[in-house]
């Protein structure tokens, strides 16, 4: 599968829904873009184990949180991939805005709120992972397309909330699900590619997930470490 030079134009011309709803974080990723030998991959990381991140051992996209200093939500985007992989992106390298999207909510706050930036360099990156980085991976986007890799995921801080993911590595416990899976759903939505690994009833449960709430019990202790991510 290729992002090819129509499914970019595509990108470009795509208006993308900005919404200002109330979040412990705001914060911005960058997917990067790069044609592999069997089309196009994407540049995931894998973070750091760490008892105080939230999202400790997870798969994410470079990002982070969005600081005063950042012109704005894109330059964070850019600001966080060159320090967490290397990745040294410019105007020239970005394509488009994805939809921004929010995770669970929390107490009726949305936990985080992201804005989602791709970009496409037309030049190998010198990459280098941070503290913050286990692994970093360029996933062929074919592996979306191929129903075998889903995987049924429990909410790592409430198993009560069962979860679509598709599985990288298992023996490295790589598993794409939540908030990036959601970014690459509306990436395929806006490419009007099909994604076999969900079903539509799996699609259905990850677009619905701005509408669900994680358990009270789980909650304050959440709350606690997102703050204390965002205030490092």
């Amino acid at each position: 599968m290729l992002i090819g030079a129509s499914e970019i134009q595509r990108i470009r011309d795509y208006q993308p829904r900005v919404r200002p709803q109330e979040s412990v974080i705001k914060a911005a990723v960058s997917i990067i873009l790069r044609d592999g030998e069997h089309g196009t991959e994407l540049l995931m990381m894998q973070r750091a184990k760490h008892e105080n991140d939230p999202w400790s051992g997870q798969m994410s996209f470079p990002g982070g949180k969005i600081e005063r200093e950042d012109a704005d939500s894109k330059a964070a985007a850019v600001r966080e991939a060159f320090e967490e992989v290397g990745a040294e992106l410019t105007d020239d390298d970005f394509i488009g805005q994805l939809d921004d999207l929010y995770g669970l909510k929390i107490n009726d706050v949305f936990s985080v709120h992201i804005a989602c930036f791709v970009f496409k360099p037309q030049r190998e990156l010198d990459l280098l992972a941070n503290y913050e980085v286990a692994d970093m991976v360029w996933l062929p986007i074919s592996v979306l397309d191929d129903r075998a890799n889903a995987f049924d995921y429990k909410h790592p801080k409430d198993p009560a909330l069962s979860m679509p993911a598709v599985m990288i590595d298992q023996s490295k416990e790589q598993i794409l699900w939540g908030l990036s899976l959601r970014m690459l759903a509306n990436l395929h939505e806006l490419l009007e590619w099909p994604m076999q690994v969900l079903t539509e009833a799996e699609r259905g449960v990850l677009k619905g997930m701005e509408t669900r709430k994680l358990s009270r019990e789980n909650a304050d202790k959440i709350t606690k470490s997102i703050a204390s991510r965002g205030k490092s």
